[in-house]
């Protein structure tokens, strides 16, 4: 199927998913912990209690299972409570990252409490829509649709004092589309805020679902196919009025993406050439090892090594792998290393995911380090 394709499923018997597909090809994918995993997710907001403070940051109480760490610790004091946002996974036995600097994401603006004044995404170059997109954000007031006095006083507080990021998203939208959103992430912040005040620390209600972080996070349009199981039509109709998708029994089994994500459980990624590469996630890092295939040739291995650094964000998105990489591409020259690391940079750039190009190592392997933004796939399989 040609075009954007997003397939959403909330079935019975397992965790929400949902899957991005363009040109008949999974480009993203999004699959909810098992149920019963109370592992704090990335963009989770706790009522935390701090444990203690050290030189280097502050050790927070999220859950009685969990622990997370503060960077920021100017006005935190041991003993007291303090509203945190976890802000990825952790290594294994380590404290979860977390932030007081709260972000609040909507599908057009993220609203930042701490940080006043509103920056229109890089991605929108053209001046007179970045102007309109500033003046929609400045010209609007939150209205009675949010509450009466004194509620209706809190949200222009929040809107006054608190700050926004306008993201790509939001690029020739509509500015009715964009103050819908700005209500939602200030009605957000108000529910969240509103629910903190407990004696014991503990996530504060309201955690994303997959379907839902895919129709903030995934740019669609009118063009784009909607697919959802009949069991997401109460949430849709709810949440997202505006959408009209097509409801199937079973769009995942459907759609064969299992059959795709059944290949993403193997180490091995085929390469178009003919070779292929080998991502492996051990406790400290992730290795990829890039091979040619059945090619000894020096054309081979650039071949392979520009297939591979075109291909290697898509992996590790789909795979849900993080932290640091290094990646032991095909036996190359020294003057061809800039090609390569410019093929990764190109690559690099269209990912979601903060990813961070240290470069080459001594032996001369490729470093990178990732976010941990999302779960290992095998861990959610």
């Amino acid at each position: 199927m040609k075009g954007r394709v997003i397939v959403i499923d909330m079935p019975e018997d397992r965790p929400s998913q949902a899957a991005l597909i363009v040109d008949g090809r999974l480009e993203d994918l999004l699959i909810d912990p098992p149920r019963g995993d109370t592992t704090p997710k990335p963009g989770e907001i706790f009522w935390a209690k701090v444990d203690r403070v050290t030189q280097g940051g502050a050790f927070v109480k999220l859950t009685p299972e969990h622990q997370g760490f503060l960077r920021e610790t100017k006005g935190v004091k041991q003993g007291e409570g303090v509203l945190v946002q976890t802000t990825s996974y952790a290594e294994p036995g380590k404290a979860i990252p977390a932030t007081t600097r709260l972000l609040y994401k909507g599908r057009y603006v993220i609203h930042t409490p701490s940080a006043p004044g509103t920056n229109v995404s890089r991605q929108i170059k053209d001046p007179e829509e970045r102007e309109r997109l500033e003046r929609s954000i400045s010209d609007w007031l939150p209205g009675q649709e949010l509450g009466r006095e004194p509620a209706l006083t809190r949200y222009r507080n929040m809107h006054r004092v608190g700050g926004y990021i306008v993201r790509s998203a939001a690029k020739a939208a509509a500015a009715q589309d964009i103050h819908n959103d700005l209500q939602k992430v200030l009605a957000r912040r108000s529910e969240r805020e509103g629910l903190t005040r407990s004696t014991a620390p503990g996530t504060v209600p309201g955690s994303s679902l997959a379907l839902e972080d895919a129709l903030r996070d995934w740019d669609w349009d009118s063009q784009t196919t909607i697919l959802a199981s009949n069991s997401c039509q109460p949430f849709l109709h709810s949440d997202h009025p505006e959408l009209a998708p097509r409801h199937e029994d079973c769009p995942f089994e459907n759609f064969g993406i299992w059959d795709e994500i059944e290949r993403l459980t193997s180490a091995l990624a085929d390469l178009p050439s003919g070779g292929w590469m080998a991502l492996e996630a051990t406790r400290a890092m992730v290795t990829v090892d890039v091979n040619t295939g059945d090619g000894f040739g020096t054309g081979d291995a650039m071949t392979a090594n520009i297939e591979a650094a075109r291909e290697l964000p898509r992996q590790l998105r789909l795979r849900g792998l993080g932290g640091q990489i290094i990646i032991d591409f095909a036996p190359l020259k020294k003057q061809h290393r800039n090609k390569i690391e410019e093929e990764l940079k190109r690559a690099f750039r269209k990912d979601p995911i903060d990813t961070t190009l240290a470069g080459w190592t001594p032996l001369g392997n490729f470093e990178l380090q990732r976010k941990r933004e999302r779960r290992p796939l095998s861990e959610l399989l």
